[in-house]
């Protein structure tokens, strides 16, 4: 093409424009499809919505989905402080959609950010398009491994966003620390600061969850040993001082000021912290990875397909990151701690899973273009073959809006709806006693569709109804046993834990629709229903 320079920051910003309305298109579709199939469940998404209103209402890390204890510290549970990034959008956006609202939003952020920074570097390489940005470009909007955090309606995605932004800021520290910038344009000054933002965005990436910090050991192994060797290959060591000579290294430096601070954390987390709060193990991670699962649960049961997953991620970042040698060592590093796992969804990389790999596979991927590395043009279409071949392959990607498969009987699921719309409108109304706060204990697909006006537990914490329910509080019980997975929860496990408490002398049914009824758990004077 002929004036590349002018045409190319267009298309730049139109596809990166197409891409924010076709997913923000998609998230809504999805996300309706979920609730409406009642799909949301109440261990991750209802429980991480949850956490995040508890922080915008300034209570902490709260948590009772995640705690076997009345109000424990989803904490214990993942230490991932970070996700307090997603509490605006859980507080402010109403009928409990802040959660998949902030999750599409930094998934979209995170794709838009990685494309400009990819087209700065081929700016600054290549005024004209190269392959390699080309390969980046429609891997970003097209990576199945980064779509499957993005419509987990995990926190996960906040990995990946921080950790480009990590990434970003450690090319921009490498550039200084090398002297690729003229020493004339960069103060002290300047130098100071850029060490400080690493600093803070090194302990952003490393809050968003508890392993982080391991996989990014692991990536930076490679990198690290490579520059001990280099550097002992090139100095002539006589004695054991000459090795103080390599400690001055600039990349050498940085690196051990990155590893430094990440095994200090680490520290932190899997020792200082759970010792300090009475935690069972304080191994936790290591712990899960071994943990045991029914074999029902298993999918991956050879090397043959372990291997095959691997080539299919290594695919999804393009074939031209091969040629970063260190990096893919980096990232074939991580995916053995996959290999050795016993957790199912670990082991296959599935839904959130994958924020262990992506944030390196895609960084990779900007490494390959900014190292002026090209390849012919028969190999970009290899390469882009691949890419699509393998996402062809994936019947969850995208995810269904709608589907012919029925989860729940028809009749009863829209019994349900018809009912908890009667249920939620009693709830809004004004209370004659304004004061009281209303908890619902409810089961585990129903809990998305109650009224955000309402704090949720579930069920499993009736036996602690008596400890909620004290002082200024309505307590009701809102159950639908006929609409339940038999397998995940029986209708007989429902109606135990209504049992339970339906037996005590204060607890009388005030309402039963079709499908749905409600009791009152803590038998105030006053009664909406």
């Amino acid at each position: 093409m002929d004036h590349q320079t002018k045409v190319l920051p267009r298309l730049v910003f139109v596809s990166a424009l197409l891409f924010i309305v076709s997913s923000s298109y998609h998230a809504y579709e999805l996300t309706n499809f979920f609730v409406n199939s009642f799909l949301f469940h109440d261990a991750d998404y209802i429980g991480i919505s949850d956490v995040l209103l508890s922080l915008w209402e300034g209570k902490g890390y709260e948590s009772h989905y995640y705690s076997e204890s009345v109000n424990g510290s989803y904490l214990e549970h993942h230490f991932a402080p970070g996700m307090v990034f997603l509490s605006p959008f859980v507080g402010l956006v109403p009928d409990r959609f802040g959660l998949a609202l902030g999750v599409f939003f930094f998934y979209q952020l995170t794709v838009v950010f990685l494309i400009l920074w990819s087209y700065q570097i081929i700016q600054k390489n290549n005024p004209e398009i190269s392959i390699p940005f080309l390969v980046i470009w429609v891997i970003l909007t097209n990576q199945m491994y980064l779509y499957r955090i993005g419509s987990s309606f995990h926190f996960e995605i906040l990995v990946v966003m921080f950790g480009s932004i990590f990434f970003y800021v450690w090319e921009k520290t490498k550039r200084i620390t090398s002297k690729e910038i003229d020493s004339k344009f960069v103060s002290p000054l300047t130098a100071l600061f850029t060490f400080f933002c690493l600093g803070i965005c090194l302990f952003l990436f490393l809050i968003q969850k508890e392993d982080i910090g391991m996989y990014l050991i692991l990536f930076l192994l490679p990198r690290f040993l490579f520059q001990i060797y280099k550097q002992v290959s090139e100095h002539k060591l006589s004695s054991w001082r000459d090795l103080f000579s390599i400690q001055k290294h600039p990349s050498f430096v940085l690196l051990t000021f990155i590893l430094g601070i990440t095994i200090v954390y680490l520290c932190y987390v899997f020792i200082i912290y759970p010792y300090f709060h009475d935690m069972n193990s304080y191994l936790t991670w290591s712990r899960i990875l071994r943990q045991d699962y029914h074999s029902s649960f298993k999918q991956v049961t050879s090397v043959t397909k372990s291997f095959q997953i691997y080539l299919e991620i290594v695919v999804s970042g393009g074939l031209g990151i091969f040629q970063m040698v260190l990096e893919i060592l980096g990232v074939s590093l991580i995916y053995l701690t996959h290999f050795f796992s016993s957790r199912p969804w670990h082991h296959e990389v599935y839904s959130y899973y994958s924020y262990s790999l992506v944030p390196y596979l895609l960084y990779t991927g900007i490494v390959w273009a900014k190292s002026k590395r090209q390849v012919s043009l028969p190999f970009l279409y290899f390469i882009l073959a691949c890419v699509f071949w393998r996402n062809s392959l994936d019947q969850n990607f995208p995810l269904a809006t709608e589907s012919k498969e029925q989860w729940y009987d028809p009749k009863v699921q829209s019994e349900v709806v018809h009912d908890l719309h009667f249920v939620n409108e009693e709830m809004k109304q004004n209370p004659i006693q304004p004061s009281k706060e209303i908890i619902v204990f409810s089961q585990y697909n129903v809990s998305f569709l109650i009224t955000e006006k309402a704090k949720v537990y579930p069920l499993t914490h009736l036996s602690n109804q008596s400890q909620i329910c004290k002082g200024e509080r309505i307590c009701y019980l809102v159950v639908a046993p006929n609409l339940t997975n038999q397998t995940l929860w029986p209708t007989k496990r429902i109606l135990n834990h209504r049992d339970e408490v339906t037996s005590l002398p204060k607890t009388k049914l005030v309402w039963q629709g079709k499908q749905v009824e409600v009791w009152n758990l803590s038998n105030p004077k006053e009664d909406r229903f």
